[in-house]
């Protein structure tokens, strides 16, 4: 039987429905409200015409992610629900009126998109589909892109131009990222390039924090470019073999490991040094 609802009130759900994922469908509209093809149909265009998606064969997508260049599918479905977590707490750190670098990859990204509701704060960022995302969806934040040649297959830009350009650019903050990390390897990427300008962020940023997921604990790859005492946190989703927490205990400089674990902030490490 069909529900008594209002347009609005399908439009508020399928506007809801499009925050938690990427894709809402006719179906998915009858199956909820059981109202038929041509009500869900006449919901989705009029959301349509008034700006808030974009509909596509058989349902609609948000018109946000229609304005955002996106990694290869493989690439951003990965990990999802411990890069959320990560970027959530990592956010936390972000102070108003900071300057930050974020780092390119898609657990930067997800950080970025915690920052809604920051004010004042402005991302440095090499990262063609981060700087596209604030642009579209972050408008209280600032976009400053380094220069470069965008790197072909790719969403960043690369090259001495972008050594260059980050190298005259400092700020409050870096948010960075790793390919790997394993105790006695410390962290490290696939590219020189990467290892190259993650070490400018971390030389040209007063405070410093690595964004890792535990996917790439214990392993290794080509380039070293840092270790645990370089960084004033690290914010993991979770801690296998409590890997991070001993390499932290026997550091020279202990940094503060934030591990987001089920909830955000489940469980944090307070001995290392302490958050300015």
């Amino acid at each position: 039987m069909p529900r008594d609802t209002s347009p609005q009130e399908r439009q508020a759900f399928i506007m809801d429905w499009l925050v938690k994922s990427p894709r809402v469908t006719v179906a998915d509209i009858c199956r909820e409200f059981g109202v038929s093809e041509v009500t869900a149909r006449h919901d989705l265009i009029a959301l349509e015409r008034s700006g808030r998606l974009k509909r596509t064969r058989g349902g609609a997508v948000s018109l946000s992610r229609t304005m955002v260049l996106s990694y290869p599918e493989e690439r951003a479905s990965r990990n999802v629900a411990a890069k959320d977590l990560i970027g959530r707490a990592a956010a936390n750190l972000v102070h108003e009126g900071d300057t930050i670098i974020v780092d390119i990859g898609t657990t930067t990204l997800e950080f970025t998109k915690a920052l809604a509701g920051k004010r004042g704060v402005s991302i440095i960022t090499a990262d063609v589909a981060i700087a596209s995302y604030a642009s579209f969806n972050l408008p209280n934040l600032g976009v400053i892109l380094p220069g470069g040649t965008l790197r072909p297959g790719h969403l960043y830009l690369a090259g001495p131009l972008t050594l260059d350009g980050m190298t005259d650019l400092h700020a409050d903050a870096a948010f960075v990222s790793a390919d790997a990390y394993a105790p006695g390897h410390g962290f490290t990427v696939q590219h020189d390039f990467s290892a190259s300008i993650k070490r400018i962020y971390l030389r040209n940023a007063h405070r410093r924090i690595m964004l890792l997921d535990s996917s790439k604990v214990g392993k290794t790859s080509f380039f070293r470019y840092s270790d645990l005492e370089d960084f004033d946190a690290i914010v993991t989703d979770a801690d296998p073999g409590n890997q991070l927490a001993r390499a932290v205990r026997q550091a020279s400089r202990q940094p503060r490991l934030i591990v987001a674990g089920d909830r955000l902030g489940g469980n944090v490490e307070t001995d290392g040094t302490s958050w300015a």
